[in-house]
């Protein structure tokens, strides 16, 4: 294994590990990934109201999403009821860090094989399928400019909308509240997507405001969303939830995008988010 990427799966365990065991947190398992591991959600502030939501994980290359949600939970001191749901894709990254030893015996022979027959899965983005699972949510699913019909390291979009397990218990976890304003960490562009072309006119209105004033905090750009379709802003953003899509990291950087990156990537995170929680507090 990669010494880099060795390291990052250390450092990723024990801190998601520890999360799990400070008692001042609560964490949920909403289900279980493909493979069977636990799916997490913890939460901060209070649960009466809207709630807002932060994840990262989605793309398994783009783990350093996953610290970020992470630092943002230990830093998250607002009263505002938020969850923090740091691996979405939790086979996927344990497969890019961790190397084919992490998959089950049986499905070795297909994912090498789904990976050029490769054993190097520092690009894979997919979940534990090669279904990846950012184009996979029924929001105009199979017509974005990308999407591939088999299955592979990135860009297939399943048999089905929402075909996978991951994204159907996320789907079934956050129904249960009403989401003021959803952040999806990626990486890379340092850039804030808004504006799903399918979602409705007032809400591309509003994530428009939220995505130029979270933008500007941050010193991204702010772009209105094209040829992306089936992720999970996009889904949510047809539920009518604002919802906006943050890239991570200069877009000099090279895939993955390792947590020596992470000092200098996480600056002013915390108090953008911070500010843009306040302002969505006060807007509604």
């Amino acid at each position: 294994m990669n010494a880099c990427l060795d390291d990052d799966y250390k450092i990723l365990h024990k801190t998601f590990k520890s999360f799990i065991n400070d008692e001042k947190i609560e964490h949920f398992c909403y289900g279980k990934s493909f493979f069977g591991r636990d799916l997490i959600a913890f939460h901060k502030g209070e649960f009466l109201g809207k709630q807002f939501l932060i994840t990262g994980g989605i793309h398994a290359r783009e783990y350093i999403s996953s610290f970020v949600v992470m630092e943002l939970l230990k830093d998250y001191d607002l009263p505002y009821g938020c969850f923090f749901i740091p691996l979405l894709n939790p086979d996927g990254i344990e497969l890019c860090l961790g190397g084919i030893e992490t998959i089950p015996f049986e499905y070795k022979d297909m994912i090498i094989r789904l990976n050029n027959y490769s054993i190097d899965f520092s690009k894979w983005k997919a979940n534990g399928r090669g279904v990846d699972l950012n184009v996979n949510f029924d929001a105009n699913w199979g017509n974005g400019k990308y999407n591939k019909l088999l299955p592979g390291s990135e860009n297939f979009i399943g048999e089905e909308p929402c075909s996978e397990v991951e994204n159907l218990n996320l789907i079934k976890f956050i129904s249960r509240y009403e989401i003021a304003l959803s952040l999806t960490y990626h990486s890379k562009g340092q850039v804030i997507y808004h504006g799903f072309e399918g979602g409705s006119k007032k809400i591309r209105h509003k994530t428009k405001i939220l995505a130029k004033k979270f933008a500007k905090n941050l010193g991204y750009k702010s772009i209105i969303s094209k040829n992306s379709v089936g992720g999970l802003s996009d889904y949510l953003c047809l539920k009518n939830v604002p919802s906006l899509t943050v890239e991570l990291g200069h877009d000099n950087l090279s895939h993955p995008v390792g947590i020596t990156n992470l000092e200098n990537i996480y600056k002013n995170q915390y108090v953008s988010v911070k500010n843009i929680f306040d302002f969505v507090r006060n807007y509604d």
